[in-house]
């Protein structure tokens, strides 16, 4: 089963050393030294790119699997069916996902936003 992933950009840092290794190098021990260790960041993507002068583009993104979203979005459609129409089987064939998708992105962006209050506190303390 393929695992659906719903990421958004929160900040991006660029790492120069004597070669391109070098670069990689530091951008990796950043990234442990960072992100990898710290309990409050949670399910962060790094993707590293090569630049033409040699140095590393490291891209950090914040990333919330669909499944448990839907599944939560599912549950509380269900819980407001039987609320209001007791005798009624839900009718999930004529689900509606226009809300799953608000939800999930009201997810994301408290996410993002929490995440980029927590590295501007590093960039603030000189870590980033």
């Amino acid at each position: 089963m393929a695992k659906v992933l719903y990421t958004q950009q929160i900040a991006s840092k660029k790492f120069r050393g004597a070669t391109t290794k070098e670069a990689y190098m530091d951008a990796c021990r950043w990234y442990a030294t960072n992100i990898i260790s710290k309990d409050k960041l949670h399910d962060i993507q790094v993707e590293y790119q090569k630049q033409k002068d040699g140095s590393i583009k490291m891209i950090l993104y914040a990333v919330m699997e669909h499944q448990p979203v839907f599944d939560q979005h599912c549950a509380c459609c269900k819980e407001m069916h039987h609320s209001f129409f007791i005798n009624e089987d839900t009718a999930c064939n004529r689900c509606s996902v226009a809300g799953f998708d608000r939800r999930l992105e009201s997810k994301m962006q408290i996410k993002v936003s929490y995440y980029k209050e927590l590295l501007s506190k590093m960039i603030k303390e000189g870590q980033f």
